[in-house]
């Protein structure tokens, strides 16, 4: 694969890394990631895998920078407000590497467009901020059969799991997360959304942080832990928040690994 003349030095840091090297550098750089919102969430999660060499990203976001982002929107600047978010995320992109292939587009995810444009991507970020878009992510995910990382903030708190990810069981009983098709029948896929969470809350039930209000280094941590699912995924490293979700308190800075299991009913 072609790889930019400077790329030693620019990922040295990487490349050090026993689990990374040259053959992770270049996973890094074959993969394709569609991430969904580039609002608080998915400003880091696009600066961190831009600058970690994923190859080929996806952004869907039909708005526009307002100036009530720019307290948690770390990408926008004040003389972006009035600009597509996904435009200003590609040009920023492009300035970093132009040699990371940036799609943009301009419209909300829907079931009318889910299919077509999960084609494009091998895993799936949902960086969005409502119930509606989460439930269409995760069945359009368990449909084409893609993986996904959840990340949810609101007030001090937030939520990070990958659901609908290959697993197979290693020899020391630890979860291997694998990231192609495998017919083995000892390979399953990890939980789904609806899997936890069946049904969508009721209208009003649970605010969502334009709502409930949010501060703003809690979206910058939440979506850096998206971005390292993510990269763990590319990688095929172990460890991967699957069956598991990571909650973090902000407040007390404590963190909660819960394992999730499906439920019999």
């Amino acid at each position: 694969m072609e790889m930019e003349p400077d790329f030693l030095d620019r990922y040295q840091r990487q490349l050090m890394l026993g689990e990374v090297g040259l053959g992770g550098q270049r996973a890094l750089r074959a993969a394709r990631v569609m991430v969904v919102g580039l609002g608080g969430l998915g400003c880091p999660v696009v600066q961190y895998l831009a600058a970690a060499g994923v190859g080929n990203l996806v952004l869907v976001d039909a708005d526009r920078v307002s100036l009530s982002n720019l307290q948690r929107q770390i990408l926008y600047t004040q003389k972006d407000v009035g600009e597509l978010k996904v435009e200003v995320a590609r040009d920023f992109v492009e300035r970093q590497n132009a040699q990371i292939q940036v799609s943009v587009y301009t419209e909300m995810l829907s079931a009318e467009n889910a299919t077509d444009l999960l084609a494009l991507a091998d895993i799936v970020v949902d960086c969005t901020d409502n119930f509606a878009a989460r439930y269409l992510i995760n069945d359009a995910c368990a449909a084409a059969n893609k993986p996904w990382v959840y990340g949810s903030i609101a007030k001090f708190e937030g939520q990070v799991a990958v659901f609908n990810a290959l697993m197979k069981s290693s020899a020391d009983e630890s979860q291997e997360i694998l990231v192609s098709q495998s017919s083995d029948e000892s390979v399953i896929r990890s939980l789904n959304y609806r899997d936890v969470f069946p049904n969508p809350p009721g209208e009003g039930e649970i605010q969502n942080c334009a709502e409930s209000g949010v501060l703003g280094a809690l979206a910058g941590i939440i979506g850096s832990i998206q971005g390292m699912e993510v990269m763990k995924w590319i990688l095929g490293l172990k460890g991967l928040l699957a069956n598991q979700m990571l909650t973090y308190n902000a407040i007390n800075h404590s963190m909660v690994k819960f394992q999730l299991r499906e439920n019999a009913d």
